[in-house]
């Protein structure tokens, strides 16, 4: 077996299967294990359309040097699911493409859980097979056209045709012949209104988009980046929930239930749907296809999602930003480039708090509705020197605190509290009834005020995280108890801390993090009280799925996870059943 092979260089968009059948065609094997061999140096190996393995194997034996990354990026369908995985799972997925073993692949990417089917399919569009023989002097198979989602070419706008003659079998590779009558096939949709077509090229577009994009966007937690859009929309309250009825109903009746159901993407066919996830927080990859719909709804199309969100979340805009010092020779001019983003604990709203060189820093609730948000100034969190030096150039010159507080752009009492704090005594003269005011300020300063005593919070940090997993321990091991579901205002009860883990988690890292391994959402309740009814229920065989539900006090709105732990727990009392005698089998099959 020879130790190189010489693959045909790749047209634009080609998929590696069909580079593959190329070769396979020109180097006249009659057989395609001979031309896996020569390809990836074993036989043992499926031609796989979307997610091939052995990159790294077939890069080295390949006379034409195209490094495994680019095969995978530019000729299969990686860059169609990376941008929705969590990065650590993007990489694992990548590892297996280019490793000898690429079992788990499809598992990863969340294929195989799906309600969309994986479909090994080979569809072509008749223009651009027209225009392949004209330009390259054969057809190909293009990567687009095999894309879950797409039925029209996204060049042509025409309907995409399949392959039914010849075809080979699993383990063989399907080249699309150079003359039509080589070859029969049939359109993949027939009889489909214009709209309807319409809407299915659209779809197509934003596929296209997505995986010719260089610079793949990170999209798995979505609802951080249409947050806004939702909010714009009118579909998140006042609460930050999500209004999910109406934005279902509008998603339903933009695409309409027949193009949901040709794409197996209807939102409303599930208790827990596929919309619901995109706009929760991220717990597990949603399929392209659909964060694609919920994303050309909320922004008309992909490509404008891209231009305003600029693949993150921008409530503020870009950079430069205004300074908003009043003191400062740059009052209002656009100098600003630094922007930390947070999110209100009390609304869910995104906080931008811009920084300036001078020292001048200010935050303001988000996102921005219009141009003149970006002058508007919420918090003040330091004024810096350019400021300082000007409030004590105003009380040198004798200017009343009321003067200089317009002068400066802030409260007059913000004027008191710091030129009293930094110059109790003044030698200009002031007039007389603000030098009154200013001798009775710091008197009731220090009569109101106690002395302020520091808090060593990392002692108490370290006390309060030991209390807390202790009465966690405690909750979890009361295995006869009904389960009560572990939350920080429980704990905060149990321990008499409740105040400290409401309004103090900022300075108690330590506690976060044990509150963040033992504090549960309603569906990890759920599941726990699942287990402690199928213990309960462990002397009878088989459990019964309506007593389970009942003993967890389960509503019929639980999640998909509650559902599948619901199907664990009886599948295992049933590979646990009681051993029967062959006599008592054969009355049960009578």
């Amino acid at each position: 077996m020879s130790e190189w092979c010489a693959l045909p260089i790749p047209y634009p968009d080609e998929l590696l299967y069909s580079v593959i059948a190329r070769y396979h065609i020109r180097s006249h094997n009659t057989s395609p294990k001979w031309t896996l061999r020569e390809v990836f140096g074993t036989d043992n190996v499926i031609p796989t359309i979307d997610l091939p393995s052995h990159l790294d194997a077939l890069s080295r034996r390949n006379i034409v040097q195209i490094m495994a990354d680019e095969w995978i990026r530019k000729h299969t369908f990686y860059s169609y699911y990376a941008p929705f995985l969590p990065d650590s799972r993007a990489m694992r997925v990548k590892a297996l493409m280019r490793s000898m073993d690429g079992s788990g692949i499809h598992a990863l990417v969340g294929i195989t859980a799906s309600t969309i089917d994986r479909m090994d399919r080979l569809w072509f569009c008749p223009s651009c097979y027209e225009q392949d023989i004209q330009r390259y002097g054969e057809p190909y198979w293009h990567r687009v056209h095999q894309l879950p989602g797409v039925y029209l070419c996204p060049h042509h706008r025409r309907v995409l045709r399949k392959l039914t003659s010849p075809l080979s079998d699993r383990h063989g590779l399907n080249v699309l012949p150079i003359s039509r009558h080589m070859f029969r096939s049939i359109a993949v949709i027939e009889d489909l209104p214009d709209k309807l077509n319409d809407r299915l090229s659209d779809i197509a577009e934003d596929i296209h988009l997505l995986v010719q994009l260089d610079n793949q966007p990170i999209l798995y937690d979505l609802r951080t980046a249409i947050l806004p859009r939702l909010a714009e929309k009118g579909y998140v309250t006042v609460s930050s929930r999500i209004r999910q009825q109406k934005l279902c109903e509008q998603l339903v009746l933009f695409y309409g239930r027949e193009l949901l159901d040709l794409i197996d993407s209807d939102p409303t066919e599930s208790r827990y749907s596929w919309l619901e996830q995109s706009t929760r927080t991220a717990r597990r990859a949603i399929h392209p296809l659909r964060q694609l719909l919920l994303i050309r709804f909320l922004y008309g199309s992909f490509r404008e999602f891209l231009d305003r969100t600029d693949g993150t979340n921008a409530p503020f805009g870009n950079a430069p930003w205004p300074c908003l010092n009043k003191a400062a020779d740059h009052y209002k001019e656009l100098v600003v480039t630094q922007c930390d983003i947070t999110r209100c604990s009390d609304t869910g709203q995104p906080v931008g708090t811009f920084v300036c060189s001078c020292g001048f820093s200010y935050s303001r609730r988000g996102p921005d509705r219009s141009e003149e948000n970006k002058y508007y100034r919420g918090r003040i969190k330091s004024f810096g020197p350019i400021w300082t030096e000007k409030l004590k150039q105003c009380m040198q010159e004798g200017m009343s605190y009321r003067s200089a507080a317009e002068r400066l752009g802030v409260d007059t009492n913000t004027v008191i509290k710091y030129a009293n704090g930094k110059w109790p005594e003044r030698n200009v003269p002031v007039k007389q009834k603000y030098t009154k005011k200013a001798a009775i300020a710091p008197s009731l300063i220090n009569t109101r005020k106690s002395p302020r005593i520091r808090v060593d919070w990392e002692n108490r940090d370290l006390k309060l995280s030991w209390m807390v997993e202790q009465v966690c321990k405690a909750m979890l091991a009361e295995s006869n108890a009904k389960p009560v579901r572990i939350t920080i205002t429980l704990l905060g009860k149990r321990i008499g801390k409740l105040s400290w883990l409401e309004k103090y988690q900022h300075k108690l890292p330590v506690t976060v993090s044990i509150l963040t391994t033992y504090v549960e959402s309603v569906s990890q309740f759920q599941i726990r009280r699942v287990r402690w009814a199928a213990e309960r229920l462990s002397g009878e065989w088989p459990i019964k799925r309506w007593k389970l539900e009942k003993l967890a006090g389960l509503r019929p709105d639980y999640s998909q996870e509650v559902l599948d732990e619901i199907n664990r727990c009886i599948g295992q009392s049933r590979l646990l059943q009681p051993y029967t005698s062959p006599e008592e089998t054969s009355s049960w099959q009578h």
